[in-house]
């Protein structure tokens, strides 16, 4: 799960970065379609900007094929996936996604349903931060045996899974994987724990940033999955008034015909309280949430899921 800037140094180009959504419309036209069709609610990052380093990522295939960059391969096939498919947009809620690092992530098994085979997900800001510093405002997620029969003949998919493809405001990418057969190999040959050589020096400090990555993106399947209340239908924000990064002038020219209203994950969600004082609980102390299996209306139909939300004391 390391960090591939797509610059030559070691860090992302931030000024490169904020410059993406032009340049690429100015030599991929054919590619920015996309960032027509929606515009970030306020707290998130622009829909433009998602898209412009999505696009970049896939685009970066032939120089990760050249320096046998796994992760960037991999990277690259899933952003062409998400944008061949339309993959569209989940905003999740600050509350909510606080309420999923307050949850314990469950074992996905085979069974899983294949309702949803890709998605992208906005974080509001502050949610996700890489341990370098820069934060991870979008990832893209994809459910990988959806890819099976589209991938190269090279890519193998043993017990598939999801693939969580974090873009950084700097920049960077991530890549987390969580695997629906344990027991199988992850998915890109040779490179189960998706770490080539190279990025071994920071295997322990981009740990963490996958973790929690791969967490908020395993719960917002399962509530898109089992909890569709809290999926809901928003407001299409206001064209921004300034030029220039995520601006409306700037952003593809969209009519308000073309924008899509955006999808939230958690819109109106309320964390769970428990009033302060009660015996064994410490005032700001997390009951952890978890999701446990209902009984199975019929074989073989898989067993429905239920998240027991985490409770706040105090």
């Amino acid at each position: 799960m390391p960090r591939r800037p797509f610059s030559d140094g070691s860090r992302g180009d931030e000024r490169l970065i904020r410059q993406l959504p032009a340049l690429l419309r100015q030599h991929r036209p054919d590619l920015m379609q996309g960032e027509k069709l929606y515009r970030s609610p306020a707290g998130f990052t622009s829909w433009s900007g998602h898209w412009a380093k999505a696009v970049a990522v896939e685009l970066a295939l032939e120089r990760s094929e050249a320096i046998h960059d796994h992760v960037g391969i991999w990277g690259a096939k899933v952003c062409q996936w998400a944008r061949e498919t339309g993959a569209e947009p989940r905003f999740l809620s600050p509350a909510l996604a606080q309420a999923f690092l307050q949850t314990e992530k469950p074992t996905l098994t085979l069974d899983l349903p294949r309702d949803i085979s890709c998605f992208r997900l906005l974080l509001p800001k502050g949610t996700l931060f890489s341990e370098e510093g820069p934060e991870i405002r979008s990832v893209v997620v994809a459910e990988v045996r959806a890819l099976e029969g589209w991938l190269p003949g090279n890519f193998q998919t043993a017990g598939g899974g999801l693939s969580c493809v974090g873009l950084g405001e700097d920049g960077s990418t991530y890549l987390a994987s969580n695997v629906l057969d344990p027991a199988a190999r992850a998915q890109q040959p040779e490179h189960t724990d998706f770490s080539p050589t190279l990025w071994d020096w920071d295997a322990d400090g981009v740990k963490g940033t996958a973790s929690r990555m791969e967490q908020l993106c395993v719960h917002a399947l399962l509530v898109q999955l089992y909890a569709k209340h809290l999926v809901t239908e928003g407001e299409i924000p206001p064209a921004a008034a300034a030029k220039g990064f995520g601006g409306g002038a700037m952003a593809g020219g969209a009519t308000a015909d073309e924008v899509r209203a955006p999808v939230w994950l958690g819109k109106d969600y309320q964390l769970q309280r428990q009033p302060g004082g009660e015996p064994g609980t410490a005032k700001g102390t997390w009951q952890r949430g978890h999701w446990r299996t209902l009984s199975p209306l019929a074989e073989p139909v898989a067993a429905p899921m239920e998240w027991v939300e985490p409770v706040l004391a105090g």
